[in-house]
C-alpha cells in the first residue's frame, strides 16, 4: 500500500472508455498549451484546420478533465474519465494529454485521412559520445525518440518551423492507405 499511495503523488492513470494514459500530476498540462485542431472528419473531401467552436468545446472539457486530475486523492492512482468523454472525440483528447502540436478531431465514426500525405516529426535526443572516456565503443551517434506526431502536408507550416521545436530529430512525409481513429 505504501508504493501505491506514492506513485499517486506523482502519476495517475487516467483511464477513458477502454483506453489508458499516464499523467504526471505535477505537470502543469493547461498552462501555454494551445494545439492546432485538425478536423479530419469522414464527411470531409480533405482534412481542415478545426471551428473556432470546436476548440473551444474541447479546451473547455480538457480543463475539466485536468481538474479532476490535479483534484484526486494521494491514494487514488486511477482516474476515471468515461462520463466525461461521452460525446468527444478520444483521438482529439488523447492527443492533448500527450500534447501533440496538433490533435486530430472528427465528427463522426471515421475520417478523411486515407491517401493523404502526412508531414511526420519525431523528436528526441541522440547520445552525446563527448560526454563518454572511450568513445571507439560507439559506431554512430544514436538517436533516441521520445515522441512524434503528424499533420497534414497541407496544413503543416514550413519545414524551418518544424526544426526550432525543441528535440527536434526529423520528418518524414507519409501516407497511408487507411487511418483508424
Amino acid at each position: 500500500m505504501v508504493q501505491q499511495a506514492r506513485l499517486g503523488e506523482v502519476v495517475v492513470v487516467v483511464k477513458l472508455l477502454e483506453d489508458v494514459v499516464l499523467i504526471d500530476k505535477r505537470r502543469d498540462l493547461i498552462a501555454g498549451y494551445r494545439p492546432v485542431f485538425v478536423d479530419c472528419s469522414a464527411s470531409l473531401s480533405a482534412p481542415l484546420f478545426a471551428q473556432t467552436g470546436v476548440c473551444g468545446t474541447y479546451l473547455e472539457a480538457f480543463g475539466r478533465m485536468v481538474k479532476m486530475v490535479r483534484d484526486i486523492g494521494k491514494n487514488k492512482v486511477i482516474v476515471d474519465l468515461d462520463a466525461s468523454c461521452e460525446e468527444l472525440c478520444l483521438t482529439t483528447i488523447f492527443g492533448m494529454f500527450l500534447q501533440y502540436p496538433f490533435v486530430y478531431f472528427s465528427s463522426d465514426s471515421g475520417n478523411c485521412l486515407a491517401g493523404v500525405d502526412l508531414f511526420h516529426v519525431e523528436l528526441g535526443v541522440n547520445d552525446d559520445v563527448s560526454t563518454f572516456d572511450d568513445i571507439s565503443t560507439f559506431d554512430d551517434v544514436r538517436d533516441h525518440i521520445f515522441t512524434s506526431f503528424s499533420v497534414p502536408t497541407a496544413l503543416c507550416p514550413s519545414e524551418d518551423e518544424f526544426r526550432k521545436i525543441p528535440y527536434y530529430r526529423r520528418h518524414r512525409t507519409v501516407n497511408l492507405n487507411s487511418v483508424s481513429m
